[in-house]
Parts: C-alpha cells; structure tokens; sequence
C-alpha cells in the first residue's frame, strides 16, 4: 500500500516548488533520506525539479540502465524522467498553504533552511525533532 507524500522547497525567490511522493512518505523512511542525502538548498531544489517521485532514493542523479520498470536500487524513481509521463512537473506557488491545498498528503515535507515534517497539516516540526 502506498504511503503517499509531498516534498515541498522553499527556493530562494520566495517561491514553493512541490512535488508529489507515492512510496514510503513515512518520518523513518523519506523523513531519514531526505536528512541524510538532500541537506542542503542545492540538493533540495535538485530533487523537486524532476518532478512527482514514485520512490525517493539517496540519490536523483540519472544514471545509464535507470527506468521505471528497471530501477537502480538507491536512484530516486521520478514518473516524467523514469516512466515517461507528462504532467509530473513540479507544482510552484507563492504560498506554503497554496502547494499544501493542491498537493497536501498525510506526510508532507518542507525544506525551508532545514527540512521540516507535517502529518497532512500546516504545522511542521523539525525532522529530527523528538516530538516526531
């Protein structure tokens, strides 16, 4: 069963770029990757650019014998890059509250200087908070 999620980033021009996460959106899993391998406002921006992610990997780099159908094991699955579709583009708004009615699930992430978790609402915590 999917776990299904957003990844949103707060780009330095104050806009929200968000992307849509189908699999393993859960604090332990996508929580723990997105701490450990897409710290940064560089590497934030990166991973959202290529769209909706059917899985999040270590990394979002395309690499020679990636596919949907044939995944790279640590290689972020996108559904435009990997699967084809159209449409995965990443959604931009000008508000945090705009991306989060369109794109809103029951775990959502922010990268806003630091990643930030939400349970499907608009308070967010610190990822490695305890209070998560």
């Amino acid at each position: 069963m999917a776990t299904r999620g957003s990844i949103t980033v707060k780009h330095t021009d104050g806009k929200y770029h968000s992307v849509y996460t189908h699999w393993d959106s859960y604090l332990s899993h996508n929580g723990v990757i997105l701490e450990e391998h897409y710290n940064s406002q560089e590497l934030a921006e990166k991973l959202v650019a290529g769209g909706s992610i059917s899985s999040l990997g270590k990394s979002c780099d395309l690499e020679d014998g990636h596919t949907f159908e044939t995944p790279i094991k640590g290689l972020t699955v996108y559904y435009g890059r990997d699967r084809g579709e159209d449409g995965q583009e990443p959604v931009i708004c000008n508000t945090l509250q705009e991306c989060l009615d369109i794109n809103s699930n029951d775990h959502d992430y922010l990268y806003d200087g630091q990643w930030l978790y939400s349970t499907g609402g608009s308070e967010f915590k610190p990822v490695l908070s305890d209070d998560n």
